[in-house]
């Protein structure tokens, strides 16, 4: 979804040489906490969720623990659950969201603590 040269032009700096893998995960981490559809490309909000993917990159670069940090000792398949803290799989997932890609998310209208969104209906 985004490219090693949109995150060099976003970040100002190189991509990370495992690129491919964070953008992967990136992507698959957002995808765990939005409660709408990803945005096609002629939604008003493509280019914010892409920035949204860019910072979560950047975020599992410079937090790489996070990407392999199972702390909760659970086991989760759909929605089965035993074991562990007792927290659930959104707690986890957003314990390892970037604060600034979450607010990206939040004023696009991607998660349901906001109101409206943008051409996802």
């Amino acid at each position: 979804m985004v490219t090693k040269e949109e995150y060099e032009e976003y970040f100002g700096q190189t991509a990370p040489s495992n690129f491919s893998r964070l953008e992967f995960i990136s992507l698959n981490t957002l995808k765990s906490i939005i409660t709408k559809p990803v945005p096609k490309e002629n939604c008003p909000c493509y280019e914010d969720f892409k920035k949204a993917i860019l910072e979560q990159i950047n975020f599992y670069e410079f937090n790489s623990d996070l990407i392999t940090d199972s702390s909760s000792g659970s086991y989760t398949l759909g929605s089965y659950s035993e074991g562990g803290t007792g927290t659930n799989e959104t707690s986890n997932s957003m314990s390892r969201v970037s604060p600034v890609a979450y607010e990206i998310l939040l004023n696009c209208g991607l998660l349901q603590s906001s109101l409206g969104g943008c051409c996802l209906w």
